[in-house]
This record gives structure tokens, C-alpha cells and sequence, in this order.
């Protein structure tokens, strides 16, 4: 039986798809038009000030002269030779542990308290939360007052009683003193990230528990902690990241001192790049922070993915 004259051809152009319609075209394209503002912001602000940051790390650029000459790796040798580097890495992961675990844990304490109040839940949200929503330059200058040696609050309270004084002139007080403020701000923030992760505990498990005899720890420690695992990770990295780049409170507190006791990355990287003008020295620290700050990140991806996947089993 012969196919009729050009049922082939009309058979192949029903088979072959037609170009799309203008709606399927913008139904594809919308989103990244949509995203375009967020992505042009994120490559403006973001990936290429990391880029020239890691472009100047490699220069030798004299500002006043308006000269920049390429130098290749003296940058990170000088930036090793001098022993600041060294010296900010454990001033910095000292300063980490003085006030991560520290904010965690009472961060997560103050949200258990405030979810088991019956009343004024609102109003003590919003009194931890002050301390993040507060500007910190201004609150350090306070806290700067209050540690003044022989006058301040702390020397006449807790210094009396302990035998200690003027701290922010001390090589073994000032950090921790720093530290202080560090936690006082923190808290509120991680207290605020584990009260969203409370409120998403699945309350009827919890009911079911305490039918079933689980005491008050009994309910935390097998439905409520385990359920906080992903929150506790995001509050420990994003406090982690908080902790690496702090800078205001050094700043205005102690400037570094004394004898470079507090003198974190952060403020090197300031100290280095625009106190100094050396620029290059100054790329070099923040490439350092960088890459720590990534290390943190690539922590949290690893922890949550591992935490996902045993809730899965």
C-alpha cells in the first residue's frame, strides 16, 4: 500500500515540535530576570571585591605616589615574616572559643526559659534582642567606661571581689574582657535562632513523651535537642563568622593592645590596609579570613547534609 503524495512530509512536520509561544518563552526566562537585581548585587558587592582582593595581594601599591608594581608572593612572605599573622590566627580562635560555646549555650538556655513563659514572651525577645539590634560602637564605648581601671562598674563590683583591675590594660584581662562584650551581644542572637527552632519542634511528640512519663530533661534531651541539630549548627557557624571578622569592639576597647594581646584578623586586616597603607598586607588578611570564613561555611553545608541525611533514615 504507497503512502499517499506528501503524507511524509505532512507527517514528519507534525512530528517535529513548534517553536515555543512568546508566553512558554517568558515562563522560562522569568526567573533570572527575576533574579538579575540579586545577582548583579551579589556579583557588584561580593565576587568581584573578592576577586580584586586577591588581585592586590599580589601588588606592591604606593598610594601617595599613585604606583602599583607586580610582586608575586612577597606580600604573603612579608606577611608571614612580620609574625602578625601568626600572632591574629590565635588571638582570633582564642576569642572564638571565649564567646561561641559560651553564647551557645546560655543562648540556648534563655530561649528554653522564654518559651515556658506563659506570659511576656514578646517583651523578653525583644530585651535580648537589644543587644544585636543596638550599634555596637556605641555600646563598646559604654562597656569601655564601665571596665575604666579603679572607677569603672566592673573594678568596683566584680574586679573587687575577685582581686582583679584594669583589664583593658591587662595582657591576660583585656581579651577576655573584650570577650565579655562579645558574648553580651551574641546571646540574643543565637537566643532569637533557637526560639525559631523551638516554635518548629512538633509539639504533639513532646505531649506524647510527658503522657508517656518523660520528665522535663527527658522531653529536651530525646525530642527537643535532637529536633535542634540543624538550628544549632546554623547558630554555631553564623556566631563562628561573627566571631572571625569581629572588629568594633577591639576597636574601641583596646585598639589591639596591649602588646597585640587582642589584635584579632579583622583588625590587623584594618590596621594593615588602611592604618599602614599597605594595601597588599592588607589583601593578604583578608584573603586569610576569607578562607577561614569558607571553611565554616563548607562545615555547615557537611553538618547539615549529614544531619538531613540521618533524619532521613
Amino acid at each position: 500500500m504507497s503512502a499517499a503524495p506528501g503524507s511524509i512530509g505532512s507527517l514528519t512536520s507534525i512530528l517535529t515540535p513548534l517553536p515555543p509561544s512568546a508566553p512558554a518563552r517568558w515562563a522560562r526566562a522569568a526567573p533570572y530576570l527575576f533574579m538579575a537585581p540579586l545577582l548583579f548585587l551579589l556579583a557588584a558587592f561580593t565576587i568581584l571585591p573578592g576577586l580584586l582582593i586577591i588581585g592586590l595581594a599580589f601588588f606592591n601599591i604606593d598610594i601617595l605616589a599613585g604606583t602599583h608594581r607586580f610582586v608575586g608572593l612577597a606580600n604573603f612572605s612579608l606577611a608571614i615574616g612580620r609574625g602578625e599573622i601568626a600572632n591574629s590566627i590565635c588571638v582570633t580562635f582564642l576569642y572564638v572559643a571565649m564567646t561561641v560555646p559560651t553564647s551557645l549555650v546560655l543562648g540556648l538556655l534563655v530561649a528554653l526559659a522564654i518559651d515556658a513563659l506563659s506570659h511576656g514572651t514578646a517583651f523578653w525577645r525583644a530585651v535580648y534582642f537589644l543587644p544585636v539590634a543596638a550599634t555596637l560602637v556605641a555600646m563598646s564605648v559604654v562597656w569601655r567606661w564601665m571596665f575604666l581601671a579603679r572607677k569603672g562598674v566592673v573594678d568596683l563590683t566584680i574586679g573587687h571581689w575577685l582581686g582583679l583591675s584594669d583589664w583593658l590594660n591587662s595582657p591576660t584581662l583585656a581579651l577576655p574582657a573584650v570577650a565579655i562584650v562579645g558574648n553580651w551581644q551574641q546571646i540574643g542572637f543565637v537566643t532569637i535562632i533557637y526560639l525559631a527552632g523551638i516554635a518548629a519542634v512538633p509539639r504533639h511528640v513532646a505531649e506524647a513523651a510527658r503522657v508517656d512519663g518523660a520528665g522535663a530533661w527527658g522531653r529536651f534531651w530525646h525530642v527537643t535537642w535532637p529536633a535542634l541539630g540543624p538550628t544549632t549548627v546554623f547558630a554555631t557557624v553564623v556566631s563562628s563568622i561573627n566571631a572571625l571578622r569581629v572588629f568594633d569592639t577591639i576597636a574601641t576597647m583596646t585598639g589591639g593592645g596591649p602588646s597585640k594581646r587582642t589584635e584579632t584578623l579583622a583588625y590587623l586586616m584594618w590596621q594593615r590596609g588602611i592604618y599602614f597603607f599597605d594595601i597588599g598586607g592588607g589583601a593578604v588578611v583578608a584573603l586569610i579570613l576569607l578562607a577561614l570564613a569558607l571553611v565554616a561555611a563548607f562545615v555547615q553545608m557537611r553538618a547539615t547534609s549529614t544531619l538531613e541525611a540521618a533524619g532521613r533514615r
